[in-house]
């Protein structure tokens, strides 16, 4: 399936496609079982949830997420009867400019920026989307929100996504790009973006990781003799109770692109925001947690080290897949052309 730059290589049609087809997983009931699940988009958010811990700061990172925009495109496939192309945001060219982006145009994008002091988005096609799953997997409702702002999305420079594509070796390239031009995407548009939880519930979510995706495609376009098979990182977050960095990769520290701070953070907040309205825009669980044996155990990689053995899960959303499933986006797994 092609991936083409939503903002300069799809009609106007083929953009509302692709909105109706998110809006047919979001009225199609659940079909899997999962706990809170009321529709198919709660259950694709529930996968990213139950194990954000695990694909992010580690080395699966970037391989979980191309697979999970491949259990995205088997839904809308399968259960809407979308064929047109996936679109992906080139977010360089949108830098200083985040609210004019076409991207979040309202009749034929993503709708605009949110209202109000809970940043409810309430125009375009997901206007008062209503979302319930929580960070523990509880469900409590609340809007799709966004507080869209420059100063974080000013991390998502060309330059910067330029000095990742220019490292040599997968581990550099991937902390690299976890870092600033990840964290920027996620807190520019913010609100429902910004917790790395439950940010898949704002449907920006899979035009941004598409983008990373991309940039992950053209460093391994940069050398595919040895890089279609380069992988490597720890499989758990350094940091407490996770037992230190137990390999190669991000170690003990800030997490990448942490909205905390940190060498590697991308999260500057613009005036006014986070919200003085009492609300909590980063409801993240405790830091002090332990292994989840039932992810590691499956992991099979024979250590805490990533390598291509390791199981890419999506709770049955999808059949699972290994790290070397995905790695050539042209391959059978995911017959995916970027342009």
């Amino acid at each position: 399936m092609l991936r083409l730059d939503a903002r300069t290589n799809l009609t106007s049609t083929e953009k509302l496609k692709y909105l109706n087809a998110d809006l047919c997983l979001i009225s199609s009931p659940p079909k899997t079982g999962l706990p809170g699940a009321k529709n198919r988009w709660d259950e694709l958010q529930y996968v990213h949830i139950a194990q954000t811990n695990y694909v992010h700061g580690v080395g699966a990172f970037l391989p979980f997420h191309r697979y999970y925009m491949k259990v995205h495109e088997h839904l809308l496939k399968a259960e809407c009867n979308y064929t047109g192309p996936l679109p992906y945001w080139d977010e360089p060219a949108d830098v200083g400019k985040i609210s004019e982006s076409s991207i979040f145009d309202k009749a034929i994008g993503f709708g605009g920026d949110g209202t109000g002091t809970d940043g409810c988005v309430t125009n375009g096609p997901f206007a008062n989307l209503t979302l319930r799953l929580q960070v523990d997997l509880t469900t409590n409702e609340y809007c799709l929100s966004r507080h869209l702002n420059d100063r974080a999305f000013s991390q998502a420079a060309k330059v910067n996504v330029d000095t990742c594509v220019a490292k040599d070796k997968f581990i550099d390239m991937w902390n690299c790009l976890e870092g600033r031009p990840h964290g920027a995407g996620h807190g520019g548009v913010s609100g429902t973006m910004v917790n790395p939880f439950t940010s898949p519930g704002d449907p920006i979510f899979f035009l941004h990781h598409g983008y990373l995706d991309k940039v992950w495609w053209d460093w391994q376009s940069g050398n595919l003799s040895t890089r279609l098979t380069a992988i490597g990182g720890n499989n758990t977050q350094g940091g407490p109770g996770f037992s230190g960095p137990g390999g190669p990769g991000f170690g003990p520290g800030p997490f990448p692109g942490d909205p905390f701070g940190g060498d590697n953070s991308s999260f500057l907040f613009p005036p006014g925001f986070p919200p003085t309205n009492g609300s909590n825009p980063f409801p993240f669980p405790g830091l002090n947690r332990t292994i989840d044996r039932a992810f590691t155990d499956y992991f099979n990689d024979g250590g805490n080290t990533t390598t291509l053995n390791h199981t890419l899960w999506s709770a049955g959303l999808m059949e699972n897949a290994t790290i070397a499933d995905v790695m050539d986006p042209r391959g059978d797994f995911l017959c995916t052309e970027y342009f």
